[in-house]
């Protein structure tokens, strides 16, 4: 049996799953704590509305997410609506305060002189578990209005909304093992240790093209030191995104939505590059489908797009977790081959005008590169969509040190710049 992947425990098989849980038990992760926080993913609730507005005033429509801590509202979230003033929120059980206002200055905060609206008096919206709620369309027609009730809302945002768009270099005591590990196991750990977010390797410079990097599971920015490394910093900015691995892909896939437009508002860079690793191939189909979705205008933004060695067709390895394991990691239900999340995204036709290259490999006597296997990923589908793919004899993560990948993501870089 091949020793467990400690770097991709997702993709495993199932014996070689059970040995990564009792290593965790035995260094002190138990597994009531594992337990205790994929259920809290599991029993998430989703707040769902829409904003219209008949003010003068223009700017992003920014939504407001409160939750009732003992009869003081806590600012856990904000989001800018869709194109359609369409906004949504995964959210724990609890009671939350909605409100809006229009971001004129686009500073991502609200001043007395912008216009706005709290859903109700305020009034309460109660969240259970695994349900959806529908709030009632919040009208925007001038100043926010005088509450009926005095409330003083504190700000307890989460960092990972805080930290889009912040600076750090790759030796951030944030970019660990250790925190890459708790983003698949304890990912409620991993917001508040390691917190996460959209991070900017560098300043952000306008004359540069931003390059995406998304990792993938139980994994962190660091996979991608070397490649950063190799980049030619005249022309490209790198920007890493950072996640609890754990999380179900789609909430994972809706973040980077809600970062990239935050960004897109407040930066207006017309370009960007995504190149992707593994899981994070999945949760970059699942950004381009909803981004694209979102505003047809993103359309001209997406100037290159690249997976590598990701499971786009899932992985049997998952299943087994799903049906056998004690516990179940939230993202592996997404990785299961018919799970309703491939399903959604891989019905979906990319679109022909985002350039798409997809990146392969297999090692001698194997079925794919070691972890994933070749038919997950390089399914027809993505063959007949790809505008280019390309097949390396490399295992599944030495690939992003492998020097001829290097040339090639460099060259595709320069090539669809211009330079």
């Amino acid at each position: 049996m091949r020793n467990p992947h400690f770097s991709h425990p997702v993709h495993v098989g199932f014996i070689g799953l059970l040995l990564v849980l009792c290593t965790f038990a035995m260094s002190g992760c138990s597994l009531r704590e594992i337990h205790e926080q994929t259920t809290l993913i599991d029993n998430l609730g989703t707040i769902k509305g829409k904003i219209r507005t008949t003010s003068d005033q223009k700017g992003p429509i920014r939504v407001l997410r409160f939750l009732d801590e003992d009869g003081n509202p806590a600012l856990k979230q904000s989001v800018i609506t869709n194109d359609q003033g369409e906004y949504e929120f995964p959210a724990v059980p609890g009671r939350y305060y909605m409100a809006a206002f229009i971001d004129v200055n686009n500073d991502g905060k609200y001043q007395a002189e912008e216009h706005g609206n709290y859903y109700g008096a305020p009034t309460t919206i109660a969240v259970t578990k695994n349900k959806t709620v529908i709030v009632e369309t919040i009208m925007i027609n001038g100043p926010v209005p005088k509450p009926a009730i005095e409330i003083k809302p504190i700000d307890k945002t989460v960092a990972i909304w805080k930290n889009i768009g912040t600076v750090v270099t790759m030796a951030d005591p944030r970019f660990t093992p250790e925190n890459y590990s708790n983003g698949l196991w304890k990912p409620v750990d991993f917001l508040k240790q390691a917190e996460g977010g959209v991070f900017f390797l560098q300043e952000y410079n306008d004359n540069k093209i931003p390059v995406l990097l998304v990792h993938g599971v139980n994994n962190g920015p660091t996979l991608w030191t070397q490649v950063v490394d190799s980049f030619d910093d005249e022309y490209f900015q790198p920007w890493v995104y950072y996640y609890p691995s754990g999380f179900r892909l789609d909430m994972i896939s809706d973040y980077l939505v809600e970062a990239v437009t935050e960004l897109q508002d407040k930066l207006e860079f017309s370009e960007f590059y995504v190149v992707a690793h593994s899981m994070g191939g999945l949760v970059t189909r699942s950004f381009v489908k909803k981004y694209i979705e979102r505003s047809p205008e993103n359309l001209k933004r997406l100037g290159l797009v690249m997976t590598v060695n990701s499971p786009m067709a899932g992985m049997a390895a998952a299943a087994a977790g799903v049906n056998h394991s004690p516990i179940v990691v939230p993202s592996w239900r997404d990785v299961t081959p018919d799970s309703e999340f491939l399903k959604g995204i891989n019905d979906w036709n990319w679109p022909e005008e985002v350039p798409y290259h997809l990146v392969t490999s297999y090692l001698d006597s194997e079925s794919g590169d070691g972890v994933v296997p070749l038919q997950s990923q390089a399914q027809w589908k993505l063959q007949t969509e790809a505008t280019r793919i390309y097949i390396f004899n490399e295992e599944h993560t030495r690939i992003i040190n492998n020097k001829k990948f290097h040339a090639l993501l460099n060259n595709l870089l320069k090539q669809y710049s211009g330079i």
